[in-house]
């Protein structure tokens, strides 16, 4: 079923491969066909799938996915698709693949490396023993994809239990009923026990689909750094512990995040505002987390009208385009929920604290009451800033210390990896890991100093965290596994101080970064919900084997990743030093103003909040 999964992402990359070429070849450069292909079809397969579903006729689905096939194999003999590339795209485009496929080892290592020792009654529970990530959440997409088989109809019929089919969009239930009706793999369920072989497979789709993040981040940050630069941050990403542990849970959190990418990079390139529009709609109907980040991307194109980010500005017909249709396109999902009369108790989780099924059978207002009655106005008031401030600084990591060095507490294994996991999911700016963090840091300041960093920085991080500090008001609300967006953020500040720095300072940095991941996800009790690390005297027989693979697919990241750094040469700096009066005083300015904007945005919210009390 591995294989079987590896094959689907391959049919879909080819599916989007002829779509790409046929309506969208004048905005995609040929040598960027190979990573928009994945991200087209995942709007094609999706977008057939629902239209099987709606007609009944899921026939269509495989004499769909054979004519393509068939059409890009034709090509394939008429020497029509091309592949030549340069000798760095191609450098580039053999490192990704291959940290593709070695993240999707280490994945398949670790899963059966947690069986082995914590075996579940279902492998659901398998994998909740590995990534803390509960059946509900992991198995999604499937139970959207049995409610669009069986034919049911919202609201008439329950979705799941008390679940409400709107919490999320659908778009990987619709990726799932593709593949499922492609290989004629059975979708039922109960009570959390699934047929073994789809279950297998289904995971191992999912795996791949939040990989093909690499996908998305090697062209934009080769756009932004160079191939050196793209090399660094595939190979970083794919070492972190976070990365692997929320990518194997299940959620279709980076898949999302990897046509949103491809939006980005179009945009840097000034073309197909149409295709970013699509992009950015199958990025937020993969999972809405990223509906901020839609927002300031649209506020940064309506800047780059006045104040040019690119060397080219942007056209105003351009601005207008992307923004009609993707505002349409998302809005219509918005329209739907509120025509079908979906209570979405998720939303209300996020506004009042609420279980996540407590809408379903609880007046709103009477959840309001309780929330406001739960905290004072000065509380309430202060909740965003209080948010934003625990996502800027690693609270876990210094209480831990504290503990450790003042109060003497011995130290254990065990807890150092707990608080390293929390550090990563709750600290935003240790996304990568702690120990890149004084590198994210530096990074910061250093992009202060750089031309356009102010509106980017206002546009792609500080509204995306004010709307969520506003909207998600709960503590500890930014977790890097809701807004996943933000690990691109931290990852273009530390490639952004390393890009150039000399191959031993590179390796030591991507060594550092797999180790912590190795003691985050082998020995942390505290994930997404706790479960159990590994003890030592715990590994036997075939847990050294699958132990030894994951390590060995880790170490062979990090080494492709330099062998091809080796041969590439650091790129020459073209920006002014920054050590002048003028650039102080201009990244003085910037932080002023962002600290201007959120005190004004707590201060408007604070008058806000009066009124409830």
């Amino acid at each position: 079923m591995e294989l079987l999964a590896l094959l689907a992402i391959s049919l879909m990359a080819i599916i989007g491969w002829g779509v790409t070429k046929t309506f969208f070849g004048k905005w995609v450069d040929p040598d960027d066909r190979f990573y928009f292909a994945p991200a087209v079809g995942m709007g094609a397969c999706a977008v057939v799938a629902y239209l099987a579903a709606a007609t009944r006729q899921t026939w269509c689905i495989p004499i769909f996915t054979v004519s393509v096939l068939a059409a890009f194999l034709r090509n394939i003999l008429k020497k029509q698709a091309r592949f030549g590339l340069d000798a760095n795209s191609w450098r580039l485009l053999r490192v990704t693949v291959l940290t593709l496929l070695c993240l999707y080892g280490m994945q398949i290592s670790l899963f059966q490396f947690f069986k082995a020792i914590y075996p579940g009654p279902h492998e659901v529970w398998d994998l909740f023993n590995l990534s803390g990530v509960p059946p509900p959440d992991q198995m999604f997409a499937w139970h959207q994809a049995m409610f669009a088989d069986l034919h049911r109809h919202y609201p008439q019929d329950p979705f799941y239990g008390v679940t409400d089919l709107y919490d999320r969009p659908q778009l990987g239930g619709y990726l799932t009923l593709f593949f499922f009706k492609l290989f004629h793999l059975p979708l039922i369920e109960d009570h959390f026990s699934y047929p073994a072989q789809p279950l297998r497979f289904y995971h191992s789709l999912w795996w791949l689909m939040n990989n093909l993040y690499l996908l998305g981040v090697a062209p934009l940050f080769r756009r932004l750094f160079g191939f050196r630069g793209a090399i660094l941050a595939v190979a970083s990403t794919a070492t972190g512990g976070f990365f692997l542990l929320c990518n194997v849970g299940g959620w279709m959190k980076f898949s999302s995040s990897y046509p949103f990418l491809l939006a980005v990079l179009l945009f840097l390139n000034g073309k197909g505002p149409v295709l970013q529009a699509l992009l950015c709609v199958v990025s937020y109907y993969i999972h809405g987390s990223v509906l901020p980040f839609l927002v300031g991307f649209g506020l940064l194109q309506v800047l780059s009208l006045y104040y040019p980010i690119r060397p080219t500005p942007s056209r105003f017909k351009d601005v207008t385009s992307f923004g009609l249709l993707a505002t349409t396109l998302v809005g219509a999902w918005f329209l739907v929920v509120k025509l079908v009369g979906s209570k979405q108790p998720l939303l209300y989780y996020y506004i009042y604290g609420a279980g996540i099924d407590q809408a379903q059978t609880e007046p709103v207002t009477e959840i309001a009451k309780a929330f406001y009655a739960q905290y004072s106005w000065s509380n309430l008031s202060l909740l965003p800033l209080h948010n934003l401030t625990r996502s800027i600084f690693p609270i876990h990591f210094f209480d831990y210390v504290r503990s450790v060095f003042f109060f003497r507490t011995p130290f254990n294994l065990t807890e150092c990896a707990s608080m390293i996991f929390q550090s990563q999911r709750y600290c935003i700016w240790s996304g990568l890991g702690l120990v890149a963090l004084p590198i994210v840091f530096t990074g910061f300041i250093k992009t202060l100093f750089v031309r356009s960093s102010g509106r980017i920085i206002l546009c792609v991080y500080l509204i995306p965290s004010l709307l969520m500090a506003l909207l998600y008001r709960i503590p500890w609300s930014f977790s890097l596994h809701i807004m996943c967006l933000y690990q691109a953020f931290i990852l273009f500040l530390w490639v952004f101080v390393m890009k150039n720095k000399h191959l031993r300072f590179i390796a030591l940095g991507l060594v550092a970064i797999s180790v912590e991941g190795v003691i985050c996800v082998l020995f942390s009790d505290m994930r997404f919900i706790p479960v159990h690390g590994i003890h030592l005297e715990q590994i036997t027989g075939m847990g050294f084997v699958y132990l030894g693979g994951y390590l060995s697919l880790l170490a062979g990241i990090v080494a492709i990743a330099c062998r091809e750094l080796r041969n590439l040469p650091p790129e020459t700096e073209t920006a002014p030093p920054i050590a002048t009066k003028n650039r102080l005083i201009g990244a003085a300015g910037k932080l002023l103003v962002g600290l201007l904007i959120i005190a004004l945005t707590i201060a408007s919210y604070s008058v806000y909040c009066l009124r409830f009390y």
